[in-house]
């Protein structure tokens, strides 16, 4: 079985009949217990059980049950992509300390099968109804809060650095691999200014900006290595863009990262400000998810922080 999907959407819905839930910044998996185990399944369709041997282990017991949720790795209570990461691709013997390392959390927002009942046809209130009633019998679950306040829901989500909102109508059955528009997801964007201090092309295309490598400017008057960014960036705006840049022969900034899949680098002097918007920081303080937006003539090198508000939300699938 694979998840149901949310559609993006610009705005919350309004009037009754709709629940509010925080988006978690994890992946998404199907969590199933039968007589012959537990197993977690990825949006893919995809067994990730033995990258996750603690949520395996923790199911044992809880009877038959098909759950649907996503997989966080929590710092100081706050949702780590980041984090996760060190664990998506880990198995084998380096399961166990990276385990250690980075513990992960399965947060529970629907229940879909319950000793050996198909719920996908029940409303989504029941299910929760359901799914409370298992969280209170079966301790150390983590549930996805459910609110009745949209806007209060998304002001919440907004101060505590979360990713998003889900909008889930209360009568709406569960569509397995569909996206329906019964579920609307709401994701926040950041946007900042970011110096450009190199770009690369492509083997098959040499002299064309691909993507852009990003710095900050520091208090101390250095530039941090910030990530890349292409999304965004069309053959007009890369065209232009590339002409407004001085080629230097080495980077103007420490522990840039290799580029990977034969893409040539080509380092430039820290002039050129460009505005990106952004999911979020990785741990390492890396841009994750980041789109260009445009060159800020009216910005200089020094002003090149990096850190912006939340500016909006981004329709994305």
């Amino acid at each position: 079985m694979q998840p149901m999907l949310a559609t993006a959407a610009d705005t919350l819905p309004t009037g009754d009949g709709w629940a509010f839930e925080f988006k978690w910044d994890g992946v998404r998996a199907l969590l199933e217990v039968t007589d012959a185990g537990a197993r977690l399944t990825s949006r893919a369709g995809n067994d990730v059980s033995g990258g996750y041997p603690e949520l395996v282990a923790q199911a044992a017991g809880i009877g038959d049950a098909l759950l649907d949720g996503e997989i966080v790795a929590f710092v100081d209570g706050r949702p780590s992509f980041g984090r996760l990461q060190t664990r998506m691709h880990v198995r084998g013997r380096e399961v166990a300390r990276a385990a250690h390392d980075a513990p992960v959390t399965f947060v529970v927002f629907d229940v879909l099968r319950r000793f050996g009942v198909d719920l996908t046809a029940r409303p989504y209130a029941e299910r929760r109804e359901t799914l409370e009633r298992f969280a209170a019998e079966n301790e150390g679950w983590t549930l996805s809060p459910s609110f009745d306040d949209g806007p209060a829901t998304l002001q919440v989500a907004r101060e505590h650095g979360l990713e998003g909102v889900v909008a889930k109508r209360l009568d709406s059955t569960y569509r397995p691999g569909a996206r329906a528009e019964a579920w609307r997801k709401l994701r926040f964007v950041r946007a900042g200014d970011f110096v450009v201090i190199g770009w690369e092309s492509s083997p098959d295309h040499p002299r064309t900006l691909s993507s852009l490598l990003l710095g900050v400017a520091l208090e101390d008057g250095r530039i941090d290595f910030a990530g890349k960014v292409g999304s965004g960036l069309t053959g007009r705006s890369a065209t232009d863009l590339k002409a407004l840049l001085t080629a230097r022969d080495v980077a103007a900034v420490d522990g840039v990262p290799r580029s990977i899949g034969g893409r040539a680098t080509h380092w430039v002097e820290p002039e050129i400000v460009v505005e990106v918007e952004f999911a979020s920081w990785t741990d390492d303080r890396r841009l994750r998810q980041p789109v260009f937006r445009g060159v800020r003539h009216d910005k200089q090198p020094g002003e090149a922080h990096g850190e912006g508000p939340v500016v909006g939300l981004r329709r994305r699938r």
